[in-house]
């Protein structure tokens, strides 16, 4: 029953960590992102190694703890896709400030004549 507790403990603390919103600094957010991955690691082997059947789980705690990693996956997801936006924004601004840096490295068509020949 111990090991359910420690499970349950961990995974509280991870659903009150997604609690708060991914922070726009880059240091902060570096720190937001260990914490739930060393939280996720943590929780992760703590349930490889759970031996309990599902019969002694207390129901209401089980319950709890499903509830609880719905919302987690979902908070996951928001995380990451802010992230890909987050990339995808400065994918973007990278290319506009490297053309405009280097403005004249590509060919242009000025001075070049078409003839036409009928």
């Amino acid at each position: 029953m111990g090991e359910m507790r420690a499970i349950y403990k961990v995974t509280k603390q991870l659903a009150n960590h997604l609690r708060d919103p991914l922070p726009s600094e880059d240091e902060a957010r570096e720190d937001y992102l260990d914490i739930i991955a060393f939280l996720l690691e943590k929780r992760g082997l703590m349930m490889t190694s759970f031996t309990s059947t599902p019969s002694t789980v207390e129901p209401p705690i089980a319950k709890e703890m499903v509830e609880m990693n719905a919302s987690i996956e979902e908070k996951i997801r928001a995380v990451k896709a802010q992230i890909g936006r987050d990339l995808n924004q400065t994918r973007a601004r990278l290319h506009v400030e490297n053309r405009y840096t280097n403005a004249f490295s590509s060919p242009t068509l000025e001075g070049i004549y078409f003839d036409k020949k009928n």
